[in-house]
């Protein structure tokens, strides 16, 4: 005699239930690349730019796993740059958000053929993920709104270099260690 299978304790009596169908990613894709554009454009990129960057949407969302999901993550932040502006407002901090989504839905929709099925439930901890890390970044990004914009001394940049190499060299040692 077989023992009964186990419970899902987060779904009814174990059942996942169909699920979404695989494209859904890719159409979310393609959700948050629009709003990404539309973010741009409220920050004055030019039209052909933003026609570029939905074609390149496109594609990421066709081909998930090809480098045009990470050009549709590089673009935006490369003509927000051009565009000029200060380097904290609104606009900038929306597309921290809505670029770290899509390189996630990309991530996901290339390990996902476009014929499988999704279970919402299987997304909860990416979302849980995804929700903590944009909760620090920006609690940081708060916290940099709060810094003086008057020039540092040359001092204080010199020893926060030094801090920086310091913690990238003390990264490599333990990294070496471990692997």
């Amino acid at each position: 005699m077989t023992a009964p299978p186990e419970r899902n304790a987060a779904e009814p009596d174990g059942v996942l239930g169909p699920g979404w169908p695989g494209w859904v990613l890719r159409a979310a894709v393609v959700a948050v690349g629009a709003a990404v554009a539309g973010v741009l454009s409220a920050n004055g990129v030019a039209l052909l730019v933003l026609g570029l960057y939905l074609v390149l949407v496109g594609v990421a969302a066709a081909i998930p796993a090809s480098a045009a999901s990470a050009l549709a993550i590089a673009y935006p932040a490369a003509a927000v740059v051009l565009a000029g502006g200060p380097p904290v407002r609104p606009g900038v901090l929306a597309l921290v958000v809505l670029l770290h989504l899509l390189h996630v839905l990309c991530g996901y929709a290339a390990l996902l053929p476009a014929r499988s099925r999704v279970h919402p439930f299987a997304l909860k901890k990416p979302a849980v993920r995804f929700l903590s890390v944009q909760l620090a970044v920006l609690t940081l990004a708060g916290m940099i709104t709060l810094l003086p914009v008057s020039r540092t001394a040359p001092a204080v940049e010199v020893v926060g270099l030094l801090a920086a190499v310091g913690l990238v060299v003390a990264a490599v040692l333990l990294m070496r260690r471990k692997g």
